[in-house]
């Protein structure tokens, strides 16, 4: 019978990826959201976050739980932003809060 020479390298593959996926140790940010009303929130993040956990930040935010047809915007990445972004590529880390999505 012949070996198995292929089944035993892609194991291999991804035990590697994950090990270097660990390594990555979060950061603390912090992320300033202008609302509607020209007020300043300023919340804690961390750096693996994507915009679509600043948005739960933002609902569970007493100053800002109450709004909820809005999309973020930032001035050089875009007017709407994907909740699959990460705010770590968002230098400097200022959200504009636009009414309607």
């Amino acid at each position: 019978m012949a070996p198995r020479s292929g089944r035993g390298k892609s194991n291999k593959t991804k035990a590697d990826k994950k090990k270097k996926e660990e390594k990555v140790v979060p950061s603390v940010l912090d992320i300033t959201i202008i609302t509607p009303y020209e007020s300043q929130v300023i919340l804690k993040g961390i750096s693996t976050d994507k915009i679509l956990d600043v948005k739960k930040l933002l609902a569970s935010n007493v100053e800002t739980c109450h709004l909820t047809n809005y999309s973020l915007s930032h001035e050089v990445k875009g007017q709407r932003l994907n909740d699959g972004v990460e705010v770590v590529t968002l230098k400097p880390c200022l959200l504009k809060m636009v009414e309607g999505r």
